[in-house]
């Protein structure tokens, strides 16, 4: 046998071990005995996670949100999860990159993949994961709380979402439209708000419909807890998730499963002591960061202090999904995608031998000011200095921040385009002017104390930071809650 021949046999054993793997894990549904869904939630594909979550939901299966590539913070993680945890097989939902299908594969897991070229497709087969064929459907733009009703139904959710937002196409998908003819459903419900040329489309068909609203985020969260009371469920719950649209989805899994409510606050405008005291409901688990937690925060996604004390005064007993401390609500949010899928346990930060360091440059450009970083959050971050005058801040997970000096007492950092924040030094103090749209939205203060130590002032809370060898720990009323060290 010649060269060429060989090669030519190596080749085909490689395309046809390729489409056997190909074949082998593409499927069209989630079997009760995936172990965790991991959904794709970014690009054309963001709010996909909502229609997937009540499956998960339904079958006690936790989520995970990715994009087409797993975060490095969630990808550090699942190797622990999956050992400690026994998991046997995966389902990913939307389209992954396969290299990350091969990683998984290599730790033992047994990986399948739902696809398809859009929402509407890859939820359409979906259906299929369902024991029986669901006599109705729900149809939301993209409102975590339908996949809520939706867990408690047993009926698929379609996400109407469109041009990589949350908001509504015009009308309602073919796959979707196709879905509710070759199987007879003649009665849907709507969570939240749809165009009027969609709710036509349905009544052209002789479709009726059920429209689950309210005037804003927090109204329609009510409206569904009702709704899921009047099936029979709920009755007894003594817990509400409560946190802004992209995170809940992770949640819904949670709240079925500790027969939980779900509150969506994205006016942040809380009012919801009364209704929470009339349902009996003792614990509040908060799936986003108070914004005295973010060290830097660019979209205003966080929990109000207010409604936090307003909470804590009402003797609600309040838990959050994420970390003391965080970067910023990107961040943040990858806490959430892991403590969704387990029970969160703080880390034991051991401190000694505290260093003074001389502080020329603004707090945060100090503490972050090594060639290569990792924070107690496994986030990391490699800083380069451009020029006498900038530095650039590349972080594993998040836009970079870009520093520049504009003279000793001053320097302007811009994020991602958009925002922008202004640091001013008078005398030992920096002040700091968080900026959009030409508008300043917060002030924070960092202080150089007289043993160099740095005190943090945030929303009327204190931080203080200290520097210990290649570490700077984050203290909050004596207590080290959070670490920048270098890598």
């Amino acid at each position: 046998m010649n060269k060429k021949t060989i090669i030519y046999i190596i080749f085909a054993f490689i395309i046809i071990g390729g489409a056997y793997i190909l074949n082998d894990t593409f499927t069209d549904t989630i079997d009760s005995d995936t172990s965790m869904v991991i959904s794709v939630c970014t690009g054309d594909m963001r709010a996909l996670e909502v229609g997937v979550s009540g499956y998960c939901a339904a079958n006690n299966i936790p989520l995970i949100l990715s994009d087409i590539h797993i975060p490095d913070e969630i990808s550090t993680w699942l190797p622990d999860y999956i050992k400690e945890n026994n998991v046997k097989k995966i389902t990913i939902v939307g389209p992954i990159d396969f290299s990350e299908v091969i990683k998984l594969k290599m730790m033992g897991v047994n990986v399948k993949v739902v696809n398809g070229r859009s929402i509407p497709q890859i939820l359409t087969r979906l259906t299929s994961s369902y024991n029986t064929t669901p006599k109705s459907v729900i149809i939301t733009s993209s409102d975590p709380l339908a996949a809520h009703l939706g867990s408690y139904m047993k009926v698929p959710v379609f996400v109407t979402a469109s041009n990589k937002s949350y908001e509504s196409s015009e009308y309602l998908h073919s796959s979707y439209m196709n879905y509710l003819k070759n199987n007879n459903i003649s009665h849907v419900t709507i969570v939240g708000s749809l165009p009027m040329t969609l709710k036509d489309q349905l009544h052209e068909s002789n479709i009726t419909y059920e429209e689950i609203t309210g005037s804003d985020s927090v109204e329609l969260s009510y409206n569904v807890n009702n709704k899921i009371k009047s099936l029979g469920y709920l009755n007894n719950s003594r817990s509400v998730y409560y946190g802004f649209y992209g995170e809940l989805a992770s949640a819904v899994p949670l709240c079925y499963a500790n027969n939980a409510m779900l509150i969506e606050d994205s006016s942040n405008m809380g009012k919801t002591n009364e209704y929470l005291k009339d349902n009996n409901i003792t614990d509040i688990y908060f799936m986003r960061n108070a914004k005295s937690d973010y060290i830097m925060m660019e979209e205003e996604d966080y929990i109000s202090s207010s409604i936090i004390k307003s909470l804590e005064d009402d003797n609600f007993k309040l838990h959050f999904m994420t970390n003391n401390r965080t970067l910023d609500e990107a961040t943040g949010l990858y806490d959430v995608r892991i403590n969704s899928a387990q029970k969160h346990e703080t880390n034991n930060i051991h401190v000694e031998n505290l260093q003074p360091q001389k502080i020329n440059t603004p707090p945060l450009l100090e503490i972050l000011n090594h060639t290569k970083i990792r924070d107690s959050n496994n986030i990391t971050a490699n800083i380069t200095q451009q020029n006498t005058t900038t530095f650039k801040i590349e972080y594993s997970s998040i836009h970079p921040y870009t520093y520049t000096m504009i003279d000793n007492n001053t320097y302007h950092i811009t994020s991602n385009g958009e925002y922008e924040y202004i640091y001013q030094k008078n005398n030992n103090t920096w002040h700091v002017s968080y900026i959009h749209n030409n508008t300043t939205y917060y002030n924070t203060t960092w202080i150089i104390n007289n043993n160099n130590s740095i005190t943090e002032i945030q929303d009327n809370t204190k931080f203080t930071w200290y520097k210990n060898q290649d570490m700077w720990i984050c203290y909050l009323n004596n207590t080290p809650v959070y670490t920048i060290t270098v890598k």
